[in-house]
């Protein structure tokens, strides 16, 4: 099968979406799998360096469905985007987002810029959630070329984007994660403290939400942790984790579960 052709009355552009619709691509519907598993909980921090964000890896339905999902990706070199909400159209959401990046890129002979991928995926949230009913909640930060700094991005289930200045919180976690968020953040935070203090926002997570999953120290599964900066998208290795959350699990199995006076 060969690229479709078009002329200039209805060329698509460098719209990725734009560009499915007139080739005749059918994106999924939703109403061909089961979709039932969730997927929570994504934390994201500024910091001096730029951005660091943690999600656990549990989805969940009735059951665990799954201990190992992985719920943040890198969008492009400089962006990361992670999602809430109905697993697999999330995964779907991701490659969806990928993929719109790169056509803009190669169809435009330039980046999109960070805020522009923001807002680029709004309407992509309002078609997902109000025509298929299956909630998908992304989160997109990433490293602002243009401004040299970290920057965070939100949204509703309707599609609306906020910028966050301090940090943001997806899933069903948020509660705590949020609450440890406000308790422990600083606007001078280096990374090694925003990656500290993000872990802690989802051990509390895991600690207190049944549907998000903490640190497993079993199966030696622990949840992502990401940093993006000048240098990139980079995903911290399991060993970097797993020493982080059992850090945090020895403070508080000495202090007999109790938090504690301090967050770090």
């Amino acid at each position: 099968m060969g690229l479709p052709l078009f002329d200039a009355s209805n060329d698509p552009g460098p719209s990725f979406l734009a560009f499915a619709q007139a080739a005749g691509m059918r994106l999924s519907s939703g109403h061909e799998r089961e979709l039932s598993a969730h997927a929570t909980t994504v934390v994201a921090l500024r910091c001096d360096t730029g951005v660091v964000m943690v999600a656990d890896r549990q989805a969940t339905s009735y059951y665990v469905a799954g201990r190992d999902v992985r719920k943040i990706e890198a969008a492009d070199a400089y962006t990361g985007i992670a999602i809430s909400g109905s697993a697999a159209m999330g995964m779907e959401f991701i490659r969806i987002a990928q993929l719109s990046f790169e056509h803009y890129e190669k169809m435009s002979e330039m980046s999109l810029s960070l805020e522009g991928k923001a807002n680029f995926l709004s309407p992509m949230i309002q078609n997902n959630n109000f025509s298929l009913g299956l909630m998908v909640i992304p989160m997109l930060a990433g490293w602002d070329q243009s401004r040299q700094q970290g920057r965070i991005f939100e949204y509703d289930g309707a599609g609306g984007c906020y910028e966050r200045s301090d940090f943001a919180t997806i899933g069903s976690g948020t509660p705590f994660a949020e609450s440890t968020l406000r308790l422990g953040f600083r606007s001078d935070l280096t990374q090694s403290e925003a990656l500290e203090l993000a872990a802690l926002a989802i051990y509390e997570a895991g600690d207190n939400d049944p549907s998000t999953g903490g640190p497993d120290f079993v199966r030696n599964l622990f949840p992502m942790m990401v940093t993006i900066t000048e240098a990139g998208f980079v995903e911290l290795p399991t060993d970097f984790a797993g020493a982080t959350f059992r850090t945090i699990l020895e403070r508080r199995t000495a202090s007999g579960g109790m938090a504690g006076g301090t967050l770090r």
